[in-house]
C-alpha cells in the first residue's frame, strides 16, 4: 500500500486567513463573475479536488467526523490511497472508486458521488466494498487481521429503500436485528431528501455538496471555518481557463452517461411493450406496465 506523506493540518483561524486571503486577491469584477455563474461540488472533478487531495484532508476528516459521528481525532493520518495529484483528471471513471481511504486503526472507507442511481447498485456496492475487504489480505494471515470496511454513496437521486436522508446498514440478525459483526457498513446519504432548513452537521455538508449556488455555500461557510476553506478551492475552479475545462469535462461525462442510461432504460420498456403485445395482453394493462401512450403501443 502506497504511503502519503501526512500533510499540514491547518488550524481554524489558519483556515478563515486563507480563505479571507483568497477574497483579498480577486478583483471585484472576478467575483462577481463566478456569483453569476452555476457551480457545484457534485461534480466528478470538483468532487475529487475538494475531497481526494492530500493538501485539503482538513475537508475530508470534518466531513467523515459528520457521517460518522466520530470525533475528529479518530481522522489523523488519513491515508489517501487514490488521490487526485495535481490538476490531472481522465474524465473516466472505469469503474474505480472516487476515493478510497485507511484510517490510522487500519480500517477502510470507500466514498463515491453518484449523480446516477442504477440497477444492481446494491450488489454494486457488496461487490465494491467485498474487494476492499480483502485488500492486502495475504494467504497464511489469521482472520483478525481483516479490518472493517465503511462504504459512503453520496447520491443525488432518490435512494429507493427508504425515506431517510442518512440511512446505514449492516449485517444482522433479521429477528431481533443483533448485528453479526461489524465489519461491513453501508451509508447511503440522499441529497434529495435535503429540507430546507440545515439544522446538524452532516445536513450542512450534504447542503454544501448539493448546491450550485454560491451564495449558499458561502452563508454556511461563514458557520464553519472548513466549510469557508472549501467554498474558497470551488471558487478557483471558475477563476481558471484550465479548471474549469476539466469541470465541463466531467460534466459531459455525467450528461452523456445520464442520456445512455435513459436510452437503455427507453428501449428496455419498449421492448417489454412488444412482448406484452405478442402475448395478447390488452393496450390498457400494457399502459399500465409501461407507462407508454395508445399511440406509442399502437405503433409497435
Amino acid at each position: 500500500m502506497s504511503q502519503n506523506k501526512t500533510p499540514k493540518v491547518l488550524k481554524t483561524q489558519e483556515l478563515t486567513e486563507a480563505a479571507e486571503n483568497w477574497k483579498n486577491e480577486k478583483t471585484a469584477e472576478s467575483i462577481e463573475t463566478i456569483e453569476n455563474m452555476r457551480f457545484t461540488a457534485r461534480n466528478d472533478y470538483a468532487f475529487k479536488k475538494l475531497f481526494g487531495r492530500p493538501e485539503n484532508i482538513i475537508i475530508l476528516q470534518d466531513f467523515l467526523s459528520a457521517v460518522l459521528e466520530l470525533n475528529k481525532n479518530k481522522f489523523q493520518d488519513i491515508v489517501i490511497e487514490n488521490p487526485l495529484v495535481g490538476n490531472s483528471y481522465s474524465g473516466e471513471k472505469q469503474g474505480i472508486l472516487d476515493i478510497k481511504l485507511t484510517l490510522r486503526d487500519s480500517r477502510k472507507i470507500n466514498i463515491e458521488m453518484q449523480n446516477l442511481w442504477e440497477p444492481h447498485y446494491e450488489k454494486r456496492t457488496y461487490f465494491y466494498s467485498a474487494s476492499r475487504y480483502l485488500e492486502y489480505f495475504k494467504q497464511g494471515e489469521p482472520y483478525e487481521c481483516l479490518a472493517k470496511c465503511i462504504h459512503i454513496s453520496i447520491l443525488n437521486t432518490a435512494f429507493p429503500l427508504t425515506s431517510e436522508i442518512h440511512s446505514i446498514y449492516q449485517v444482522l440478525n433479521i429477528k431481533d436485528h443483533r448485528p453479526f459483526g461489524d465489519d461491513l457498513e453501508f451509508h447511503f446519504l440522499d441529497l434529495t431528501k435535503l429540507k430546507a432548513n440545515d439544522t446538524t452537521d452532516l445536513e450542512k455538508w450534504l447542503r454544501f455538496i448539493q448546491t450550485d449556488d454560491f451564495k449558499i455555500r458561502e452563508r454556511l461557510g461563514k458557520e464553519n471555518a472548513v466549510m469557508e476553506y472549501a467554498n474558497g478551492i470551488m471558487n478557483q475552479f471558475f477563476s481558471s481557463k484550465e479548471e474549469r475545462l476539466k469541470y465541463e469535462a466531467a460534466f459531459r461525462y455525467d450528461c452523456d452517461r445520464a442520456s445512455l442510461f435513459a436510452a437503455g432504460q427507453e428501449t428496455g420498456v419498449l421492448q417489454t411493450a412488444r412482448n406484452m403485445k405478442a402475448k395478447n395482453f390488452d393496450a390498457k394493462t400494457i399502459q399500465e406496465i409501461t407507462g407508454l401512450t395508445a399511440e406509442q403501443i399502437a405503433a409497435l
